[in-house]
């Protein structure tokens, strides 16, 4: 076996090889694949004459130092590049940027007295992106805005105690979108007592006072989520031809619609009634014969009304 030194001429680069000239071109070739990463099938080697694969290397008469040319594209350019930014550790991190983060466990809510039934819908909400996304769109009108600039607070001071929602007046939309802000920069226990207060503010029921005279009465979550879906379906308009489809965003992402058909089990000999309406949300009603949730909503469905019935001149059903 007699091994000698060439080098190989490719794109410009000359590369340094020791081959054994008692072995073949296809062997050549997969040294050469090594060496610039163009794989054999794509390679064209020229050392004096064309190398084939059964080409025996002894017969091309190579010497020490002698060049040979290969020509072919390599299979994947692989280029290191320095990263951009410098890589951060966890424990290098801001709270805001942990909270950031992919996979972040995302901020609780703290209960300020009586308050889990405003948190939850808080948290539902918050877990819609494209309301996430419309709210930081949103820009208050010129009446909210006055209303909260009159704060004896500056939004960076309320800010940096920590007291959620910078939003003031009755405007609820903007309160929640501030709260919702402030939330994706930590991933502590937060406060939102700026947005209770405002919520307060703007529906006085929930300002109740507990019997015990100590802090807030319970509320119902599915009250204040009506509260708060009927505000933003007010704040939280469409743009352009969406206007014209849709009445706000809340009828776009949050709405849907029954075809209600009304009849009169006093007046059976009356056609029925039948008409579009909107929701914001489906029922369920439990009771005692109740297991499943499709049960609870079908029993939602078909309700028994009293209204005023014109011919029979009286009150039915």
């Amino acid at each position: 076996m007699a091994e000698i030194p060439i080098k190989v001429k490719h794109q410009g680069k000359v590369y340094d090889l020791e081959i054994n000239t008692d072995s073949t071109g296809e062997e050549l070739k997969i040294q050469l694949y090594s060496l610039t990463n163009v794989e054999p099938e794509n390679q064209k080697v020229l050392a004096k004459k064309l190398v084939k694969d059964d080409t025996p290397l002894s017969s091309l008469g190579l010497k020490p130092g002698q060049t040979i040319t290969l020509m072919g594209t390599p299979s994947a350019e692989v280029v290191m590049e320095i990263p951009k930014e410098k890589m951060k550790f966890a424990e290098d991190m801001t709270e805001a940027e942990l909270a950031q983060r992919d996979g972040a466990i995302p901020a609780g809510l703290q209960n300020t007295g009586n308050t889990c039934y405003a948190n939850a819908t808080l948290q539902t909400l918050r877990s819609i992106p494209e309301l996430q996304q419309e709210l930081m769109n949103y820009t208050p009108s010129a009446a909210a805005s006055s209303s909260a600039a009159s704060s004896m607070f500056s939004a960076d001071q309320l800010a940096q105690y920590g007291i959620g929602g910078l939003g003031g007046g009755n405007d609820l939309t903007t309160a929640l979108r501030d709260l919702y802000n402030q939330m994706g920069g930590t991933q502590q226990g937060f406060p939102p007592i700026m947005f209770l207060t405002t919520l307060r503010q703007k529906f006085p029921q929930f300002a109740e006072r507990a019997k015990s005279g100590h802090g807030y009465a319970q509320q119902d979550a599915e009250e204040v989520w009506t509260q708060l879906v009927q505000t933003l379906h007010e704040s939280l308009k469409l743009p352009g031809e969406e206007a014209q489809k849709y009445r706000s965003w809340v009828g776009k992402y949050m709405a849907g619609s029954f075809e209600v058909t009304t009849t009169c089990d006093d007046a059976p000999e009356e056609e029925s009634v039948t008409q579009t309406e909107e929701f914001h949300d489906l029922k369920c009603n439990i009771t005692g014969d109740v297991n499943h949730l499709p049960e609870g909503m079908r029993i939602a469905l078909n309700e028994k009304l009293e209204k005023n019935n014109p011919t029979l001149g009286r009150e039915a059903t």
